[in-house]
């Protein structure tokens, strides 16, 4: 390659990410771009970033179409100097004939690839689909991901219209097509003589379409939202969940937020919510009972305890999905900390700002749909934490204080965790200690 010619490559957004999605070019090819200028933007099963630009110069080439998945160290982009050829132009690509393109690469085989080999090892270009009749134009490269599903499925490519750019068959084409084939039938038996009439074979019948009925709409679903059934099925599958509960009383807290909230609102710019404070309380309780606090490898027969707390906390996208950005080291942060912290990753995460970093390694996570008025929920575990709390909504109801009723802000804290952890009575354990805490404790010392 020349010396005034730089490729960019797929950047890697965190240590298990192993490819991203060219989600967006924020520049097109003869534009001006300066070092550090958003170049592009990439979406993985983390997070969704801009992509700054490592080099001043011109945007010669774009080697990577919106909508593509590659690995990590693809090359996507070339950028020059003002006038610069781009390799492509110096040396052609192969052109998507029968004769340019190796059969093993044309026809998808059946069998997986090797052990210990990941899509991230194989090269994404030059490798195309052969036949056109089902992705859209000939040429268009299919990505490694593409490739590993069709063959390890069995999925013909060249019946699959590809719905990425410019025909693109996508990771997502494929698991349709994987989700409409019928149940394969069994070859039948070998004959031998005297040969025997052996019964037609019966087709099995095929998966039955959704039904649309007039007033139906279909809608494509969203990368987020397929990621998010990915990972939530994959969950239960995983764990064995049980969900426990806690009523709390939250009016002791409820007094020192009046007390604190003016002068709170003030030094810190934001309000004083009750999350912070259970978010305090349970990085207590975390150090108490540190099966909670753990990670779990049934296949390995371990178990590894975190003596840290890295808290996910679970960030509604304008009801598009769900995140989980981390706050690392929670349980070294007061309530003010955990307050600052708290915001702080929210608001990154709904403006798509933060890091891959941001978004994975946490050791427990709180999800928190109380302020949509929920009663009580059983979340879904994290992956690969071993619970979840839920704080729901937080109203005022009668309660029994001492022989007589008061009516006081009371909630119900949700509590999924796996079972292959720990049992009931530790998980009882734990709540009634984030319980007594959030009920007893003289919050206002943390404020002062």
């Amino acid at each position: 390659m020349s010396a005034d010619v730089y490729e960019v490559t797929m950047p890697k957004l965190g240590e298990t990410v192993t490819e991203g999605v060219v989600s967006a070019w924020l520049k097109q090819v003869g534009d001006t771009v300066a070092f550090d200028d958003p170049l592009f933007e990439v979406s993985t099963d983390k997070v969704d970033s801009e992509v700054p630009s490592p080099y001043d110069g011109v945007l010669l080439e774009i080697l990577v179409n919106t909508g593509d998945t590659v690995p990590i160290g693809t090359p996507i982009a070339r950028i020059g100097e003002p006038g610069a050829a781009p390799a492509s132009a110096a040396t052609p690509a192969p052109t998507a004939t029968a004769a340019a393109v190796p059969a093993a690469a044309a026809t998808p085989t059946a069998t997986a690839p090797a052990a210990g080999v990941s899509e991230a090892n194989e090269p994404a270009t030059g490798l195309v689909a052969a036949a056109s009749a089902g992705n859209g134009q000939p040429g268009v490269p299919l990505s490694p991901v593409v490739r590993r599903l069709a063959a390890e499925n069995g999925v013909d490519l060249t019946a699959i219209a590809g719905s990425g750019g410019g025909g693109r068959i996508r990771r997502e084409d494929v698991e349709q097509a994987i989700a409409a084939q019928p149940a394969a039938v069994a070859a039948p038996a070998a004959v031998t003589a005297p040969p025997v009439p052996a019964p037609a074979p019966v087709a099995a019948a095929p998966q039955p379409a959704a039904s649309v009925s007039p007033g139906d709409e279909v809608v494509k679903l969203s990368r987020m939202r397929l990621i998010t059934a990915d990972l939530m099925v994959k969950s239960l599958k995983t764990s064995a969940h049980v969900w426990t509960s806690v009523e709390v009383d939250f009016e002791n807290v409820e007094q020192v937020r009046q007390r604190h909230r003016a002068q709170f609102k003030k030094s810190e710019g934001m309000s004083l919510t009750y999350l912070p404070f259970i978010a305090r309380a349970v990085c207590d309780a975390l150090r108490e009972f540190p099966a909670v606090n753990s990670s779990i490898d049934i296949e390995n027969q371990t178990m590894t305890m975190h003596h840290y707390v890295n808290l996910g906390i679970a960030v509604d996208l304008s009801e598009q999905g769900l995140v989980a950005p981390v706050v690392k080291n929670a349980d070294s942060l007061n309530l003010r900390g955990l307050a600052r912290n708290i915001s702080a990753v929210a608001a990154g995460a709904r403006a798509r700002t933060l890091a891959a970093a941001d978004m994975s390694g946490s050791t427990f996570t709180i999800t928190n749909p109380g302020p949509f008025a929920s009663y009580a929920s059983a979340p879904v575990i994290n992956q690969p934490n071993v619970a979840i709390l839920s704080t729901d909504g937080i109203a005022r109801r009668p309660v029994a204080v001492g022989d007589a009723i008061a009516i006081h802000h009371m909630s119900i804290l949700g509590f999924s965790y796996d079972h292959r952890a720990f049992d009931g009575s530790t998980a009882s354990l734990f709540l009634r200690y984030i319980r007594d805490a959030i009920q007893d404790r003289g919050w206002d010392s943390e404020l002062s």
